[in-house]
């Protein structure tokens, strides 16, 4: 997976918009579409969340 690619691109940008939304407003709902949503990145492309 390349780091451009627009899905990835698009996808990336979605989690930092839930990070933000958490942040503002930690509850259920929204740990639930953070946590969701990361690990659809993480099926989509492994790589990124890869332990550093």
């Amino acid at each position: 997976m390349y780091d451009n690619h627009p899905v990835l691109t698009s996808m990336e940008l979605r989690l930092q918009d839930l990070r933000d939304c958490y942040r503002s407003q930690p509850n259920e709902h929204t740990r639930y579409q953070l946590v969701r949503h990361e690990q659809l990145i993480a099926q989509w492309a492994p790589s990124r969340f890869q332990a550093s």
